[in-house]
Parts: structure tokens; C-alpha cells; sequence
């Protein structure tokens, strides 16, 4: 993110003053003399127009369109009296009621965004006020910078303040930024420092603030206070002390703080972005065929001025019956091109007016049925689909491929403590599921994907309920003190003992983390108006306006269990600590670990102490009352995991942390520095210093290759401490074969005199203004080498429910699913099984390489490979027509391919080959991927197959591919609302997918296909009506239709029926697309908005105006006058437009119908009303009277109901005959899903009718039963011809689905059978 500002003056200064408002002479802001005037306030804005400036700016805007812009041109030309084809001012209705939707839409927009402005705009918070010396209640629309605020616990922060006081005793403070940056995990901010307030309290704060100008650097500030003249004296400024608008505050009863950016200064506003404007696939398809009306338009009218032209020609000198007004106009060559004109305000019609704005319409409220679909609703998290993109409804009907994350997407991210291994000694936590691995026979099972596998075996399960503690490990943690850990000598026995290693391992799991820990509720001792009361231990105030009940994000350690403990061996009772022998007893009797402490120790030293400790009971109470806030999932488990085998996190400062050893008590162990994970290491570490002997302790952690590469060369000369590597190794690959994610464990003890020096260099580099990131970094993996190996743990992070299914019926759809992950390859492999990614029918081809040589070898020999395969396949399928589907299945192959690999596939020399090799996959797995790759792979795949691309993902690393595809789904899970914030659709469950597309993806392709199409039909038959006439008025320029008619009929007498359908046609039930998901293919095909879709209707639309003008044109004679031929042929017109979408109307419900029948009464009494009085904009002849005359003829019926039925009846029996002779998928499944319903509507009138059971005997059921089955064989025969007597016709299609796990090739219970 750079710095997006625009008010930044190169020839200026970079930085900004900011001075106190109390101090200021000038009390009001606003007035220039005030030294912050020139900054913006904290009322904001969105809208984009105003009461005067909605009018010129919202026409400008619609000007900007080309479709708009041509039916002005065509205005324009009305005015022009020898072009004047219409009524000037009605040829304006049409173009001004199109202006006025669009208007009131962009109103109703903007008026949405004010209302959110004035809610935001009148938040309330506490502000100092300098009249009255207090903080006092105020709108945050009245913030400036230089004010200052007080909040409380979980209240918002209204503006980027410097964090000035606090009330944790350590000048921190906790706050909240997932609505800024997506990120759940709490943050600490630090108050400045080197500020005495004394009695005056905040306002002995006088000093000015130099900081950088306004920018959208979430994680950036520089700046400094200037404490006097000297400029030497100053407090330096860093993002630590800041707090951005937007953040919570947790944790903190209260804060103060000093504004220094407001508004839209703001970096969160300075951040924010709208929803990305896409051109969906359907409408390049309309923009492409509206070239095409373009090129009609040109067409007719340049026929229809040649033809006027030597119509013209055949006279010679002036013709007596025009009344031209100049003999220039005599000349063929001049009435051709005035005429040509002429004629394009005749056929403006071409080019559908309202079909842009119809098809917004449809969309919004088709987005608004998505909204509201509660199937789509997850009640756990109360959130429901979001559609931030409201154009791209259709493609969602489209999608070929899908690109998928795995944690939190496929996963819930919701991370449980399953297995560890330590110094090279295995310790699973599943009993039993080795041994039952091993008894089962090889032919069911495999290393990847075994449904034994400890993944498997715990899906369903809560560590703390279900996980059984390793009876070895509550040993050797059973006495953990101080003194066992450290470089001190425990005293204890070697023979093959793990405990030093054991106990350090859980103690790094407990402190080695950003874990915050809240015990108590937060309270402030001021009320929301500013008034403070004295603190007592039961009259605390608490802030009126914040709830006390704790978040839900937070977790609660769980209670103890009771579970009965291994006996320890003789020698280890013999050296124990003294004083802990009772403990140790009532370990082995009670059985609960936390029930060791019971004696009361003492102070230990000043670096350490321990604090009383209390009974069992008493402690399981305190410690059941501690709440996690952790980073991330997987830093939550392992704390989880380590409070339950006793060592309890239970507090953390800024420069300490306080642990709960078995049989010690509190301890609290001084931290040096935290040196936070990041992608680059790939680790975390945290620097403490020992209570007993000082020493200086790093604990480390992160992924396998971060870790083990940096471990002490004594590991690799060493044999024993080498086989302990390659132990942990082999275990670290069975956890991630098992699906488990991984995390490595090691730590290091510094001398005093090396820290010191490391620590220098570390405070150099955190200063330097050059190349700060790089020295920091370098810094830090000086320091994080020469590790001691402790171990590794495995967590189970669970699939959310419905994964599988989902995947599998996307692959029926065929839709192809790529996953791209950062996880290890085993481990998404293991996951891919689980989720049906991968099946047994498919042949894995895996590219694991270290060069750009070898990753082009490996590619071209798996597509050698399957071009000689494909010959076999093809071959088998011939002579084994039968089997032609297995033979086929064998042929199927899955990629998976890491990041190394994947870096060399897409350069420019390979990515045809990969994209080539991909394409021949069903499944492809990319595995330890960064977020950059993510996106280049979808990005390669959309330019290069011109294919619609979806990606879904929940957190930051997923935004790039996200914004990169068509379709970008966000989900709503555990790593904040970044992906949300970047995606078109969020949602809260991967499974929710399924429907959205192979559903309401269906349903808004199928409806805006057919609309479009029937948009172009009615432009084009009304017309080609007109075009004929011209043959018989000598290419004049006159009509035989009132132009009143023909300028409303496209904006009133036919527009509201196409737009309901677009709405609520459903070609089929919602349950038939779910469980039949083939049926989403012809989507990705293109079959419903051909290539050819427009050239058929054009020529349906030709063939109905020939009939509707010629019909017309026989049926009356010479003595009808022209309005009364042309009345006629508009009730025609709009009749058989109607009628036309009755036919392409799959179901219907009564708004449907009742529009269809309004728009056409509306038309009849229109012209009835309309007809009454004598006026006419068409001088100087006029319709007076004519609609009464001609519908009371019985001619006009005649050829009415005749001229609508010779139209229609040719589209009529073409879609009878290929419903029953050669129907396509669609249709196979209306006539089963009817045959279907009629069926069960049969069966129940049979029931219903049938006699009770309490009076029929058994045979009377029996021959009900028969009878029910007849009557049902019957309805179907009558129905469908088949060649045996069955109840529903199977429909089968021409691909396979794939095989089960257990080989068989039979489709689930919900697909056709």
C-alpha cells in the first residue's frame, strides 16, 4: 500500500504540525486563524451529489454512456424538420423515462450511502472540552484534529489517535483491527513516553506533534514530539503509539488519546475501496450482438434510402402531391440522405433503449433474492451472503474453474492439539489408532487418505473432552519447576529420560506466543458524559453504553479433567523436590495435575517470583476464569494444549510473563523481546530471562524447514543427536500424512555478554531510517541459529461440514477445483482425499524439483505420458463400447506440484506446458504457494483458456488471487474480513458454494440469457413491421402506427412482464439443480446464449413480421383507413410479443401472469383513452376515435387471433417436436421433474382416497397398493414413449461421475437413476 494522498506538494514539507486545541487562543477549528484549520474534520462523507448538484451531475454521468448518447443523437435529428420523423416533444418520452430510472436508481444509491454517513457521522464518544476544563459527550462528527478523547474497553476509536494514557499499569494497551486490516488477533500499542501529566492530568499534555502527512500506510508512522526549543529534545514517534480509526479496545478499562488524523485523513478511509466494477461474460456476448443491431439499423436505412431514392427517380420535374418546400428536395441523391436520417429515428428501436437499464433492474433484485436465500444464512455467526458485486450475478452460472484455499476455506480453522513428538520420542494423544491401522487389511486403506487416519479418527472431537492425555508426558510434567528448567542440573536419572527436553517443550507451547490473557471484566470510572466517580471494589462504574458480557471471540480454558495419572517409577519419588512430596501423593491418588500445588512457596527472586498458591479447587476456579485471545488458531491450541497438562498461561505484559507450573506456581519470567513470526523466517521467538541463574533463554518456533535448518552443527556430527533429527523428521511427515499441521520447536542459551551485543546491534538497526526492514531482519536470523531441538507438534484442523459433497458434485458439474495452499504437500494431499479432491480413479502426478531444467523435464514426460495413453483409452473405448466409462476413468489424473516447482512452471518458457499439463487434470493441488503465486496461477489460467475463473478464500493471503479471478468469494471465517473486503460475494461456509452456483448461478444465467435474447426478439419484430411498410408508402418516411405507440411501447405496454420473469422464472426446482449438478454444464457451454442465439431470433423475428404486416395488409382493403390497418397491427404486435414470452416461460406464479395481463389491458385502454380525444402529434391527420372503430369490427378479432397463431405456431411445434424427439439435458429433466410431481400428487390422491386402516385387511391394502402402481405406470406411458412399463424414465448422460472410494462407478442416491 503506498501512500495515496493527493494533497502532497512536492515543493512542500513531508511532515505536519499538529498543536494541542486546549493550548490554542482560537477555540473554533473552522476559523482560519486556528493553527489546525487547514486539516479535515471528522465528519465524513460518501455521497456523491448534493441537492443542487444531482440534476448536471447525474445527466453528465449518464451522458458518458454510449447507449444514451445515441438515442440523444437520435432526438436531436427529431428536431431537424426535414429529418422530423416523430412529434418532437413525444420522440423525448422514451429517452427521458429511461434518464429518470437511471436518476432515481443513483439516487436511491446515494441516498443509502448519506444515511450511513449521518449514522456513522453521529457515533458518540467523549471529547475534552477547553470551555468546560472535562470531557464531555460529543458526536464524532465533531473530532478535529489536536482534540482529545477518552474510551473504554470494547468501544470504537472514532479517529488515528497517539495513545497518550492508559489504564494497565504497563502503559499498554490492547486493541482490536479486523475491520482495518482483517487481522482478529489483539495488537498491543504502547503510550508515548517521557510525558509527566502530574495532577493536571491530559491537559498538562501542551506540546506539538510532527508527524507524516496523511497516508494509507496502515502499518507505517513517523513522527516526534517536541518537548521544548531544544530540538534535541524530543520523544520519538513510531506506529506502536498509534491507533487507527476503526480498532477496538479491549482488554484496557480505559485509554486516552490525542487526534492527529480525522476523517477521511484517516488511513482506514484512505483504505477503503468500492466494489470492483466487471463486465460479466453474458454481457460481452449483448454488447457484441448490439454491434450487430448496429449494422441492421445501417442496413435498413440505407435500403430504405436507396429504395427512396429511385422511387423518387421515376419522376421527373416536381410531383404535385409532395409538398416539398424547395425543388432541391426534388433530387433523388438529397431525399436519400435526408431520408437515411429519417429512417434511423424510425428504427431506433434496433438497439433495444430500456435493455441496459432492465437488465440493472433484474440484477439488483436478483441480488436481493440471493441475499434473502436462508439456505445461504449460517445461524452459528449470524451472517448470510453478502453480494458486493452486483453485475456479475450471471457468470456465477459460468464457472469453469475454481481456485480454492484450504485453511479456514476447505478447513474451519479451528485448530485442535492432537499429537507431539519430542527429542525424536513419538507421543500420540489418539489411543488406539495405530494398533487399528495395523489390523486392517493394506486393501482398504493407504498412507494418504486412509479413513482410519488420526485426522479422521478425531474429526468430530474436542481436545479437551475427547483427547486422552499421554500418560508419560503427565509424568514427567507432574514436578516442572523452575529449577527443571534452564541449564541447571535437575539431579534427575539419564537411562533414556526426556524431561529436561519435555518440560522446556511445554513451556515454550505456553509462552512463546502473542497470546493475550483477559481475567476480569473491563470497568472505566467514567460515564459516557464525562463524570468521574472515586473506584471502590463494589461502586465501579462502567461504561453505560458497552455491554459486559465477554466476547464470544475470546476462549474459555475448559475445567480440568479428573483423570487418573501413571504411578511414577521409584527413583524419580526418591528425588524430589523437597517439600512436594504431599503433591506428588495427591497426584497419584486425585489424579488431576493442577491438584500438584497445594503448598505455598516463596519468593524466588526479583527477576521471578512465585506467588502463593492455593488449594486445588480454588485454582481450577481462578484459571477456569482466564480467556485467550491468540494470533492464530494454531498459537491457541498449543496454549490450550499446554494449560491442560498444567503449565497455564496467566499473564502477559509488555516486559513479562506469568506461567502456572505443576508443582511451583505462578512464575513469572521477565521477556527481553518478542520477535514476531513472519513469512520471510517463517518463525517466531521469544527472548526471557531465567528467575534463578539470569540466563537468557530463546525459545523458537515455526515451520519444519524453518527450524531444522538452523539447528547447531553438533546435530549433524553427532550420531545420536542425528538419529533425533531424523526421528523428528519421520514424524513430522507422518503428522502431515495423517493431515495434521505441523510446527517445530527449538531454543538456544545466550550468554550475558552475547545478548548485549546482539541487542545493540538489534536497537541500531530499529532506528536506522535506511533500509530499517533488511537490517532488522538480518538481526534477527543472526540470533536465530545454532538451535537446540525440542520437538514438533501435530494439529488437527477439521474440515467443515459438507466439504466433500460440495467438491464432488463441482466435479460432476464440471467445474475443475485447483487448491493452492502454503500447507506441506503431504498434508494437503491427505486433505484432498478427505475432501474428495482426489479419488482412486485418478493417476497423481507429482512435480517436486529444484531447477528450471528439471521442472521442463518432468512436465514434458508426464504430457508424453498422456498422449500415449490417450490412443490406448481411445482404443479400449471402441472395442469395449461398454466399458467405455472405466476405461475412461483410468485415464484421469490429479497434479500436485510445491511452490519451488511452481515458481519454475510459470516463467515464460514453461507456463504454456503447465497450463497444458493442468488442463488434463481433473484436481491440482499447489502446495507451499505464496499469495503473489496464488494469484499468477489464476491469472494464467483466466488470460491463456479465456475461461471464467472463481476463487474462494478467507484471509489476507488469499486477497491477490481473489481480485485476480472473475469471480472472487470471500469467506467469512477466523482470519478477519480482508478476503471479504476484496471479494464480489462473501459467504460463511464453503459449502454454501454449492448452491450458489450450481443454483442461483443457474437460475441468473439462464433468466438474463433468456431475457437478453427476448430484448432483442421485440426490438427487431416491431421493427421489421415498420421496414415493410415502407415498400408500400413509396420509402417515405411515414408510418402506418401512431407514434405515441411506437415510442412507448418498449418503455410501457411490454417492459414489465420480460423483467418479472428475469426475476422469478425457474427452468427448474431448486432440489433438481442440487441433486443433479450435470446440469450446470450447459452454463460453461454456452448453450442457452449462443453465437447463433441472435441470428435464430432475428430470423424468428423476420418471419412474425412478415406475417403480422402482411396479414394485415391482405385482410383489409383499399377502403380502411391507414390508423385503422395500423391500430390493428399494433394490437397484434403487442399480443404477440406477449404471447411469445408466455411460450418462453418455464413456471409461473401470479405476479407473472398478472403483469402479462395488465401490460396488455394497460395497452387496450391506452389506446381506447388516448383514441378519445381529438389531438395527435403525427400533423396533420389524427387517431380520433380509431380504437373504438376498429376493435368493434369483428374483422380486427379475426385477423388478430388468426395473424398471433400463424406467428407463433412455427416456434411453436420446432420446440414441441424437440421436446419429444430430440430433447437436451434441461428438457430431460422438466419432463422427469413433472412426471415426478404429477406422480407424487397421484400416489397422495390415492392415499387420501383409500379406505382407513382400521377397517381394510390386508388384502384390501395389497390391491391398493397394485392400484396406485397401475394408475402411476399408466400416467407415465401416457406421457413418455418407452419401451417397458417404468415409473420414471432414466436420463442418462455422456460423462462419467467419479468412482466412490470402494470402486464403484454408481452415482449417489440424489443424481438420475
Amino acid at each position: 500500500m503506498g501512500n495515496i494522498c493527493k494533497r502532497s506538494n512536492k515543493s512542500g514539507p513531508d511532515l505536519r504540525k499538529v498543536v494541542p486545541n486546549h493550548t490554542s487562543p482560537v477555540q473554533s477549528t473552522k476559523k482560519k486563524s486556528h493553527p489546525n484549520w487547514a486539516y479535515a474534520s471528522n465528519r465524513i462523507t460518501t455521497t456523491k451529489y448534493s441537492i443542487l448538484t444531482f440534476i448536471p451531475k447525474n445527466l453528465f454521468e449518464q451522458f458518458h454512456r454510449f447507449a444514451n448518447l445515441y438515442f440523444i443523437f437520435i432526438v436531436a435529428l427529431n428536431w431537424v424538420p426535414q429529418i422530423q420523423a416523430y412529434g418532437k416533444e413525444i420522440a423525448m418520452v422514451p429517452v427521458i423515462f429511461v434518464l429518470l430510472v437511471t436518476a432515481l436508481k443513483d439516487a436511491y444509491e446515494d441516498f443509502r450511502r448519506y444515511t450511513s454517513d449521518k449514522k456513522i457521522n453521529h457515533k458518540s464518544c467523549r471529547m475534552f472540552s477547553t470551555k468546560e476544563g472535562q470531557f464531555k459527550h460529543a458526536d464524532w462528527k465533531d473530532i478535529h484534529p489536536g482534540d482529545f478523547i477518552h474510551l473504554s474497553c470494547n468501544e470504537e476509536v472514532p479517529a488515528d489517535i497517539l495513545l497518550l494514557r492508559s489504564s494497565d499499569s504497563q502503559s499498554i494497551c490492547n486493541i482490536e483491527t479486523s475491520s482495518l486490516d482483517g487481522e482478529t488477533n489483539l495488537k498491543q500499542r504502547q503510550c508515548v513516553q517521557g510525558i509527566n501529566y502530574g495532577p493536571q492530568g491530559i491537559t498538562a499534555f501542551t506540546y506539538e506533534v510532527i508527524c507524516d502527512l496523511p497516508n494509507a500506510e496502515i502499518y507505517n508512522f513517523r513522527g516526534y514530539i517536541q518537548l521544548s526549543q531544544d530540538e534535541n529534545d524530543r520523544v520519538s514517534l513510531n506506529k506502536d503509539n498509534i491507533i487507527q480509526r476503526g480498532c477496538f479496545i479491549r482488554n484496557t478499562d480505559w485509554i486516552e488519546g490525542f487526534v492527529v488524523y480525522a476523517g477521511h485523513e484517516t488511513k482506514a478511509l484512505m483504505n477503503n475501496k468500492n466494489p470492483r466494477s466487471k463486465r460479466s461474460k453474458l454481457e460481452r456476448f449483448i454488447n457484441r450482438d448490439v454491434i450487430w443491431c448496429v449494422i441492421i439499423l445501417l442496413l435498413l436505412c440505407l435500403s430504405c434510402a436507396i429504395g427512396a431514392a429511385f422511387w423518387l427517380g421515376k419522376y421527373s420535374g416536381n410531383i404535385m402531391f409532395i409538398p416539398y418546400e424547395t425543388s432541391i428536395q426534388f433530387n433523388p441523391l438529397f431525399q436519400g440522405f435526408i431520408l437515411f436520417f429519417t429512417y434511423m429515428i424510425i428504427f431506433q428501436a434496433v438497439i433495444p433503449l430500456p435493455l441496459y437499464v432492465s437488465i440493472e433492474i433484474v440484477k439488483l433484485l436478483q441480488v436481493y433474492f440471493i441475499n434473502n436465500d436462508l439456505d445461504l444464512y449460517y445461524e452459528p455467526t449470524d451472517k448470510r451472503i453478502e453480494c458486493r458485486a452486483l453485475n456479475v450475478t450471471e457468470d456465477l452460472g459460468q464457472i469453469e474453474y475454481v481456485f480454492s484455499d484450504k485453511t479456514g476455506t476447505l478447513t474451519e480453522n479451528v485448530m485442535e492439539f492432537k499429537t507431539c513428538t519430542v527429542f525424536g520420542q513419538n507421543y500420540p494423544h489418539c489411543s488406539g489408532f495405530q494398533q487399528s491401522s495395523q489390523n486392517e487389511e493394506e486393501d482398504e486403506i493407504s498412507i494418504a487418505g486412509s479413513k482410519y487416519s488420526q485426522a479422521n479418527v478425531s474429526r468430530n472431537s474436542s481436545i479437551f473432552e475427547n483427547l486422552k492425555l499421554e500418560s508419560e508426558l503427565q509424568r514427567e510434567l507432574s514436578f516442572m519447576t523452575l529449577r527443571s528448567i534452564g541449564s541447571l542440573d535437575l539431579g534427575l536419572p539419564h537411562n533414556g529420560s526426556n524431561t529436561k527436553q519435555i518440560q522446556e517443550f511445554f513451556l515454550l507451547m505456553a509462552i512463546c506466543n502473542t497470546v493475550v490473557v483477559s481475567t476480569h471484566i473491563r470497568k472505566d470510572n467514567m460515564d459516557s458524559e464525562g463524570h468521574v466517580r472515586e473506584s471502590s471494589s463494589n461502586n465501579t462504574l462502567t461504561n453505560p453504553r458497552q455491554p459486559e458480557k465477554p466476547l464470544d471471540i475470546f476462549s474459555r480454558l475448559p475445567e480440568m479433567q479428573s483423570k487418573k495419572l501413571a504411578p511414577l517409577p521409584p527413583e524419580y519419588r526418591a528425588r524430589m523436590i523437597p517439600g512436594r512430596s504431599q503433591s506428588i501423593t495427591s497426584l497419584e491418588s486425585t489424579g488431576p495435575i493442577f491438584q500438584i500445588a497445594t503448598s505455598r512457596l516463596d519468593t524466588i527472586s526479583d527477576h521471578g517470583s512465585v506467588t502463593s498458591t492455593t488449594t486445588g479447587s480454588s485454582m481450577r476456579s481462578d484459571i477456569s476464569n482466564i480467556r485467550y485471545e491468540a494470533e492464530s488458531p494454531d498459537e491457541l491450541a498449543l496454549v490450550k494444549a499446554a494449560s491442560t497438562y498444567g503449565c497455564c498461561l496467566l499473564k502477559r505484559t509488555a516486559g513479562s510473563v506469568t506461567v502456572e507450573l505443576p508443582a511451583e506456581g505462578e512464575v513469572e519470567l521477565k521477556v527481553l523481546q518478542v520477535l514476531q513470526f513472519d513469512s520471510t523466517r517463517k518463525r517466531m521467538s521469544i527472548l526471557v530471562r531465567h528467575p534463578l541463574n539470569d540466563e537468557i533463554i530463546l525459545y523458537t518456533k515455526g515451520a519444519d524447514s524453518a527450524i531444522l535448518s538452523v539447528l547447531h552443527k553438533k546435530y549433524k556430527l553427532d550420531e545420536e543427536l542425528k538419529k533425533v533429527v531424523q526421528q523428528t523428521e519421520k514424524y513430522i511427515t507422518s503428522y502431515a500424512i495423517q493431515g495434521l499441521r505441523t510446527l517445530c520447536m527449538g531454543k538456544k542459551t545466550l550468554r550475558k555478554e552475547e545478548y548485549n551485543l546482539w541487542n545493540k546491534g538489534y536497537k541500531n538497526a530499529e532506528t536506522a531510517m535506511e533500509g530499517r526492514e533488511e537490517k532488522m531482519l538480518q538481526c534477527i536470523c543472526d540470533l536465530e541459529k545454532d538451535l537446540d531441538l525440542l520437538g514438533a507438534t501435530g494439529i488437527e484442523d477439521k474440515l467443515q461440514d459438507s466439504v466433500p459433497e460440495t467438491i464432488f458434485n463441482l466435479r460432476r458439474a464440471g467445474i475443475k477445483v485447483w487448491v493452492l495452499t502454503g500447507d506441506k504437500q503431504e498434508t494437503a494431499i491427505e486433505v484432498a482425499h478427505a475432501s474428495k479432491l482426489f479419488d482412486e480413479s485418478l493417476e497423481m502426478i507429482v512435480i517436486n524439483t529444484n531447477n528450471l531444467e528439471e521442472t521442463k523435464d518432468l512436465i514434458e514426460h508426464h504430457l508424453q505420458g498422456i498422449e500415449r495413453d490417450k490412443p490406448q483409452a481411445l482404443k479400449n473405448q471402441s472395442a469395449m463400447p461398454r466399458k467405455s466409462a472405466a476405461a475412461e476413468k483410468k485415464n484421469e489424473y490429479a497434479m500436485v506440484i510445491d511452490g519451488v516447482s511452481l515458481a519454475f512452471a510459470l516463467t515464460e518458457t514453461l507456463k504454456k506446458n503447465f497450463l497444458k499439463l493442468g488442463e488434463q487434470c481433473k484436481s491440482v493441488i499447489c502446495c507451499r504457494v505464496t499469495p503473489i503465486q496464488k494469484g499468477n496461477v489464476v491469472q494464467l489460467v483466466r488470460d491463456e483458456l479465456h475461461q471464467l475463473t472463481l476463487a474462494i478464500g478467507d484471509g489476507a493471503n488469499d486477497v491477490s488471487m481473489i481480485q485476480t479471478a472473475d469471480i472472487g468469494i470471500g469467506i467469512s471465517g477466523q482470519e478477519g474480513m480482508q478476503a471479504v473486503m476484496a471479494s464480489d460475494f462473501a459467504i460463511a461456509r464453503f459449502k454454501f458454494l454449492q448452491k450458489l452456483l450450481l443454483v442461483h448461478g443457474h437460475w441468473s444465467y439462464d433468466r438474463l440469457a433468456i431475457f437478453a435474447i427476448f430484448m432483442f426478439y421485440k426490438s427487431l419484430v416491431s421493427t421489421f413491421v415498420l421496414y415493410w411498410f415502407g415498400f408500400y408508402s413509396g420509402f417515405s418516411g411515414s408510418t402506418n402506427i401512431d407514434s405515441l405507440y411506437l415510442l412507448l411501447q418498449h418503455v410501457a405496454f411490454h417492459a414489465f412482464p420480460p423483467i418479472l420473469n428475469g426475476i422469478f422464472d425457474k427452468d427448474l426446482s431448486a432440489s433438481t439443480l442440487m441433486t443433479n449438478p450435470e446440469l450446470y454444464k450447459v452454463g460453461p457451454a454456452n448453450k442457452i446464449y449462443t453465437r447463433l442465439s441472435f441470428f435464430v431470433i432475428a430470423l424468428d423475428s423476420l418471419y412474425q413480421s412478415v406475417i403480422i404486416h402482411f396479414a394485415c395488409y391482405f385482410a383489409y382493403d383499399e377502403s380502411v383507413g391507414i390508423w385503422e390497418y395500423g391500430t390493428t397491427m399494433m394490437v397484434i404486435l403487442v399480443l404477440d410479443i406477449l404471447l411469445h414470452l408466455a411460450m418462453e416461460t418455464h413456471c409461473w406464479i401470479w405476479p407473472q401472469w398478472l403483469t402479462l395481463a395488465l401490460s396488455f389491458l394497460v395497452f387496450w385502454l391506452f389506446g381506447i383513452i388516448m383514441n378519445s380525444f381529438f389531438f395527435t402529434w403525427d400533423h396533420p391527420v389524427t387517431p380520433y376515435w380509431v380504437m373504438q372503430n376498429t376493435i368493434a369490427k369483428p374483422i380486427h378479432s379475426i385477423v388478430v387471433v388468426i395473424t398471433c397463431v400463424a406467428a407463433l405456431l412455427p416456434r411453436l411445434v420446432i420446440r414441441t417436436i424437440q421436446r419429444a424427439v430430440f430433447p437436451n439435458v434441461i428438457m430431460k429433466a422438466q419432463i422427469k421433474e413433472k412426471l415426478e410431481n404429477r406422480l407424487t400428487e397421484n400416489q397422495e390422491l390415492s392415499r387420501d382416497n383409500s379406505p382407513s386402516s382400521e377397517s381394510s385387511t390386508p388384502e384390501d391394502t395389497m390391491a391398493s397398493t397394485v392400484s396406485v402402481t397401475t394408475t402411476s405406470t399408466q400416467v407415465v406411458s401416457s406421457q413418455v414413449s418407452v419401451n417397458k412399463p417404468v415409473i420414471v424414465p432414466p436420463i442418462r448422460f455422456s460423462h462419467g461421475t467419479p468412482r466412490r472410494r470402494n470402486g464403484s462407478n454408481r452415482d449417489s442416491a440424489e443424481s438420475y437413476t
